[in-house]
């Protein structure tokens, strides 16, 4: 096993690793496993190692990952190690434990399917579990009114986001972000720069018409935002949050039953509710629109 630091002789590929965090790689042959030692979520209150950018392939794959693990052990006993995960789960993360072969969309992280065996080889437990689900919006779709006529009577209006002012609306949505994820599952705040940065660069990829905000007032309260797929008739719903100081029930749903009801105006046929944590309320909504799952995905443990 090779160890390779940021002080190394760097590949591009390599040094696009090293601009995400990570502490090393450890390399052997054509394999390799990132390795990320700060700024990683806490798990029972100790921070995780992360480990991703896995390249792992081959007879050799489960003992190459078993000499890292215990590498990694040596030098930290107390801490869990957790992966696929290039750090924190603003980036790439998550391996496929089950699908039924249905293309990837837009962003979809597709690890290939024989990596959750090579991990469950190596030690490794299912730590957490989340899936993707598709919606036929050519059925008739529920209908929401009582859910619309609650909502109307709390003050609370929903609009698009504005474009024009797309900086003053990005600033809401973050600080929203922060109180409604700040109890996810292992969650790590994201400085607001990174955070302004990750949109404003996709601001001509976005139709506004799919981003919908919830105001109380002045106050945004809740937000969805939603993109087109690399399939032009599917609706990929992305981002769905609510905030915690202002319980209005239904209105996660309403949001998504507005959003499909504009993606079906708009000749889309599908609505894609992606990468939703198993024990999400969100997942719970899609359920409301007779969603399908068509593909299953997990974090894995190793705390030996």
């Amino acid at each position: 096993m090779h160890i390779i630091t940021p002080a190394s002789n760097l590949s591009a590929d390599q040094q696009a690793i090293f601009n995400q965090g990570a502490s090393c790689l450890l390399t052997q042959q054509d394999m390799q496993i990132g390795v990320w030692l700060e700024n990683t979520p806490e798990h029972g209150g100790t921070a995780i190692i992360a480990i991703g950018a896995c390249l792992l392939d081959g007879e050799g794959a489960v003992d190459f990952l078993k000499e890292c693990i215990v590498h990694i052990g040596v030098e930290h006993p107390e801490r869990p190690i957790i992966g696929p995960m290039n750090g924190n789960t603003w980036m790439k993360h998550r391996l496929i434990i089950e699908s039924n072969n249905r293309p990837a969309f837009l962003m979809e992280p597709m690890e290939p399917a024989f990596l959750f065996d090579i991990f469950r080889s190596a030690g490794f437990e299912t730590l957490s579990r989340y899936s993707s689900s598709v919606i036929d919006l050519t059925e008739v779709q529920p209908s929401f009114e009582r859910v619309e006529k609650i909502v109307a009577k709390q003050g609370i209006n929903i609009r698009q986001i504005d474009l024009k002012n797309f900086d003053h609306d990005l600033t809401q949505i973050y600080d929203l972000s922060l109180a409604a994820f700040s109890n996810n599952f292992l969650y790590t705040p994201l400085p607001k720069q990174a955070f302004m940065h990750s949109y404003v660069s996709a601001k001509d990829r976005i139709d506004s018409e799919f981003v919908l905000l919830a105001f109380q007032g002045e106050t945004l309260i809740g937000f969805l935002f939603c993109m087109p797929d690399i399939d032009p008739s599917v609706l990929i719903v992305k981002t769905l949050a609510t905030s915690p100081d202002h319980r209005a029930a239904g209105l996660g749903t309403l949001l998504v039953a507005h959003a499909h009801q504009r993606a079906k105006d708009k000749g889309y046929s599908e609505a894609i509710h992606a990468l939703q944590y198993e024990s999400n309320s969100s997942l719970r909504i899609s359920q409301r629109f007779n969603a399908v799952r068509f593909r299953t995905y997990g974090l894995m443990m190793n705390d030996d």
